[in-house]
């Protein structure tokens, strides 16, 4: 059991890394509902800013659980494809600050104005995703 909690050597199928996926998106939505709703409660409205919320503990606690369960469910799937964690994860990360770095730097290769990524970090996190999603895993003894 506490294998499946933390993650440390076990693996996880397509189906389940689904279907835990969308279980962690909607705790994830309930309790930013929560947090953003304490916040609301001790501020006026009027004279809310998004950093009232963003500097609030109960968010920035929030944040490290969605990261580390992020991180704990992608280990446990890519462990089961075959591939090691321990070199994919910082890898992908790696890619993904690049990625933010160049989009900052030169404002012409990010996708939109707004937006703090490149078309390349875009179409790696789809292709990673679906690697994620589709990719069969090996077989568990043998």
């Amino acid at each position: 059991m506490l294998d499946l909690v933390f993650g440390l050597n076990s693996r996880l199928g397509r189906l389940q890394f689904f279907l835990a996926t969308l279980v962690l998106a909607v705790v994830m939505t309930a309790i930013c509902v929560a947090i953003a709703m304490s916040v609301l409660r001790n501020v006026t409205p009027a004279n809310i800013r998004p950093d009232d919320i963003l500097k609030s503990s109960g968010i920035i606690a929030a944040m490290v659980f969605f990261a580390l369960a992020t991180v704990t469910l992608y280990s446990m799937r890519f462990r089961d494809i075959g591939w090691d964690p321990v070199c994919v994860v910082p890898a992908w990360i790696a890619l993904m600050i690049v990625d933010y770095v160049v989009a900052m730097k030169f404002p012409a290769y990010a996708i939109g104005q707004e937006h703090t990524g490149t078309m390349v970090g875009a179409i790696a996190n789809l292709v990673l995703t679906l690697a994620l999603l589709f990719w069969p895993g090996r077989e568990r003894y043998g």
